[in-house]
Order: structure tokens, then C-alpha cells, then sequence
């Protein structure tokens, strides 16, 4: 029998979308189950709170084996690498468009993310799980590291448009 850390390699075929729909479609179910129980801007507010933990956590693992990132140019290059992953490259499709020594800002015009909760009609759930999150895992890479963004897919724009700067 397979040790854990074997059947962990374990892998079968799926799209990158049928595995979304699957994932935030359970999610979603279970949320309009319990949207009756307690109104939606509280359910959702909660929503928010909790995936702001799991972001920030998120980070936290990330750097675990790093080193601390002490510059806007260690975050710049770690977060170009995270953007180059295959994972990424497989959900989003975006360009950057601005690289200075206090903006980088990424225009994106494809996130499976927004595709998939607009397919399943619930585009604020969506922003509470994975937009508003990013605000604060911007803050857990460094404290003087924020995020702007004016539009989002997920609300319905053309693109997405995430800056970040890092203030002095």
C-alpha cells in the first residue's frame, strides 16, 4: 500500500473549469442552504471574515520556507513567479501594465474564478471568497504593500485591474 505523500501524487483528468464548477458549486449550494437562517449581507460579511483568515494563512504558508520579503522588489519577483505558475497560467490571462520601482499593476481579462461564479449566478459570493481576500493577503505579504483595484470581472467589468504599491 502507498504511503500518504505517494497517494498524494495520485492524479486523474479534469478540466481546470469542471474542477471549479464542482468546487464552488458545492460551496455555493451550502451557502444558499443556510442564507435563510441568517440574511445575506450578514452571511456573506461572514464569508468575507473567513476567507480573509484562510488568505492570510495562505501567505504565511507560502513564505514559510522563504525569506521574509524585506522590499517591493523581492515581492515584484515572488509574485511574478506565483503568477507564472502553470496553475495560474491555466485561470487567468492577463498582462502587466505597469512595472515601477513602486506600482506593479495587472490588467486581467480571463480569471476562471469570475467565470465560474457568473456562470452559477453568484458573483457576490464570488467577490467575498476570492476578490475581497486579496486585500488582505497584500498586507500579509507586507505591511507596506496595498492593493488598489477599481473593477473586477467577478462585478461584471471588462477586466480586472489589481495594482499593487508599496508605500513608505
Amino acid at each position: 500500500m502507498p504511503d500518504i505523500d505517494e497517494k498524494s501524487k495520485l492524479t486523474f483528468e479534469i478540466s481546470y473549469q469542471d474542477y471549479f464548477k464542482t468546487r464552488f458549486g458545492g460551496i455555493t449550494e451550502m451557502v444558499r442552504a443556510l442564507t435563510p437562517i441568517m440574511d445575506e449581507m450578514k452571511a456573506l460579511d461572514r464569508i468575507k471574515e473567513l476567507y480573509k483568515k484562510k488568505s492570510k494563512n495562505l501567505v504565511v504558508r507560502l513564505l514559510k520556507n522563504k525569506k521574509p520579503i524585506t522590499n517591493f522588489e523581492e515581492f515584484k519577483e515572488m509574485y511574478k513567479e506565483q503568477m507564472s505558475t502553470e496553475f495560474m497560467q491555466h485561470c487567468l490571462d492577463f498582462i502587466i501594465t505597469e512595472d515601477t520601482s513602486n506600482k506593479l499593476t495587472f490588467k486581467f481579462t480571463t480569471c476562471l474564478w469570475a467565470k465560474t461564479f457568473l456562470e452559477i449566478n453568484e458573483p457576490g459570493l464570488g467577490y467575498a471568497m476570492c476578490c475581497y481576500p486579496d486585500y488582505t493577503m497584500a498586507k500579509a505579504f507586507h505591511p507596506k504593500l496595498k492593493l488598489v483595484r477599481n473593477k473586477t470581472l467577478m462585478q461584471g467589468n471588462e477586466c480586472c485591474e489589481s495594482t499593487y504599491q508599496w508605500e513608505e
